[in-house]
């Protein structure tokens, strides 16, 4: 009893998106992450991926229709406290979501656009470029690194709810500039609020992005507002990095420490 209790009131977190069989990167790392943050972690698959350390070595897209009934099973039987959309495989998926977040206004959504990445670059046509920038309009967040800042250019297209706007913020991630300093920069709105930490030096990086972008969700599903969800994110992701150094489990690219203190 005491445990059905505790798992009423415990948050949850749906991520969408791959699955990497190294677990650094996409579902598996997601729900690594929202375990660690005591939130309740689910998942729809996207795709399968054949990768290692060294290189990415092929994708396998889920179906239209499997897609459609892992969403239904989840949204339509539980309650979802927090989202965070990762790689999204093809172009009808990104309709397939659009459609679903236009029907039902997500939750503290969180997109995490995987245009590219440490280990092979993936390409997308005009048109793909554009529906993510409008699925980037139901976002409350939107997580890009340098390049897929570059890619998308204006990443945003604001979604007009009936007579109100919504513009979603942005967290400029600074990870692969060429510095010594990691800045990430959160904009919302006018404002810009910079986090700042030293780069470390380690090759144990894979998965960065899909982890900040998880813990953010993690902790706007604890109730945290936006601000304080990237700062306590930030500091995990850099605690999670400095305690990969020396974990020394692959010859290549290995993952983020996920098991540090998350405060």
């Amino acid at each position: 009893m005491l445990l059905r209790r505790n798992f009423f009131f415990m948050k949850t977190m749906v991520s969408i998106g791959a699955f990497d069989p190294t677990g650094g990167a996409g579902v598996l790392a997601d729900i690594r992450v929202a375990g660690r943050f005591g939130v309740y972690g689910m998942s729809v698959l996207t795709a399968t991926t054949s990768q290692n350390p060294k290189s990415f070595n092929g994708v396998e897209a889920v179906s239209d229709n499997m897609f459609r009934k892992q969403i239904s099973d989840i949204f339509d039987h539980y309650r979802v406290d927090a989202m965070k959309c990762g790689m999204i495989a093809t172009k009808s998926q990104l309709k397939i979501l659009i459609d679903f977040f236009d029907k039902h206004a997500p939750k503290n959504l969180v997109i995490d656009p995987i245009i590219s990445a440490t280990l092979g670059n993936r390409k997308f046509d005009d048109d793909t470029i554009d529906l993510y920038r409008t699925l980037c309009g139901y976002a409350l967040l939107v997580t890009p690194n340098v390049k897929e800042t570059e890619i998308l250019g204006d990443i945003i297209k604001s979604r007009v709810n009936g007579s109100s706007t919504h513009v979603p913020a942005i967290l400029n991630k600074g990870g692969d500039a060429n510095s010594n300093i990691c800045v990430d920069i959160l904009k919302i709105g006018n404002e810009e609020i910079r986090f700042t930490s030293e780069k470390i030096k380690t090759t144990n990086t894979h998965g960065t992005g899909c982890t900040m972008s998880s813990a953010i969700a993690s902790c706007l599903a604890n109730g945290y507002d936006l601000k304080t969800s990237v700062k306590i994110a930030h500091g995990y992701v850099n605690r999670a990095i400095a305690g990969a150094v020396g974990l020394d489990i692959t010859d290549g690219y290995g993952p983020l420490n996920h098991f540090v203190e998350t405060e």
